[in-house]
């Protein structure tokens, strides 16, 4: 059987809606979406850590990342006999992306054959789409023949796979009472744009990022669709989000979760 898994990417814009937003989530939004249960039959919750020295852009996530598996995003539950989502506390607290693709990776570049207990893991998570007037597939041949490649060459790099995304369009999940008004709609635009890939490079600590990204990193190759200057050379926020998590998620919400916290 295979897996298929929809990766969110949070990140909050103003911290003083931290507390609303933490209560929103227990008491609302995780309930929601396990109204999805046994369609979903992973609901994961990542906390991002702090970032290494020279990594925070606009385009990096520090709030939480979701995953929810099933066995095919197609045959979730749909909508029917659900009601929407119920809508954050706060409109534009947060700003979140999402992103589909196969539980497997569709490559596997380097590291595969270690034992867990050999490292300790950060995990950098890239999410990233081609320019609009890119050829697609000559982005794609572009990743995989001459990037990757030298991706791998990063001093510190222990780990390095990708999977290409999966064309579905919308969300599995019921969108929120709020997404339904005009004035959702460009919320809604956010959280249906198409990614291509989402990538992760392993490394033992932020200190080994910053050294293969900042201080000694491999020379690059630079695309003619290039959207920004400097590695993975799309522009970021718009092109290429990405976060830094650890090696085990912090819930499980399918086994763990309970509705009260007091």
């Amino acid at each position: 059987m295979t897996m298929e898994k929809m990766v969110i990417f949070h990140n909050l814009l103003n911290e003083n809606h931290r507390p609303a937003m933490e209560r929103w989530f227990r008491r609302s939004h995780v309930p929601d979406v396990l109204t999805q249960y046994p369609w979903t039959s992973r609901y994961l919750l990542y906390r991002p850590v702090p970032a290494p020295e020279g990594a925070v852009n606009e385009g990096l996530y520090t709030y939480r990342i979701h995953e929810n598996w099933a066995s095919d995003i197609k045959n979730r539950r749909g909508h029917k006999g659900l009601m929407g989502m119920t809508p954050e506390p706060v409109s534009g607290a947060i700003k979140a992306d999402i992103i589909h693709i196969p539980a497997e990776p569709t490559e596997d570049f380097l590291g595969g054959s270690w034992p867990f207990e050999k490292h300790s893991v950060l995990r950098w998570v890239i999410a990233y789409r081609y320019p609009e007037n890119a050829d697609k597939e000559e982005c794609d041949r572009f990743f995989l023949e001459v990037q990757a490649e030298e991706i791998k060459k990063m001093t510190g790099l222990i780990r390095f796979f990708s999977h290409k995304a999966i064309e579905f369009e919308g969300s599995a999940l019921p969108i929120t009472t709020d997404d339904n008004k005009t004035d959702g709609s460009d919320k809604l635009k956010n959280l249906m744009r198409h990614w291509d890939r989402l990538s992760e490079l392993w490394f033992e600590c932020n200190d080994d990022w910053t050294n293969a990204l900042i201080h000694n990193p491999p020379s690059f190759t630079k695309p003619e669709w290039a959207t920004s200057d400097s590695f993975p050379f799309l522009k970021p926020s718009d092109d290429f989000i990405s976060t830094f998590i650890l090696e085990s998620p912090d819930n499980d919400f399918t086994k763990t979760f309970s509705p009260l916290y007091y």
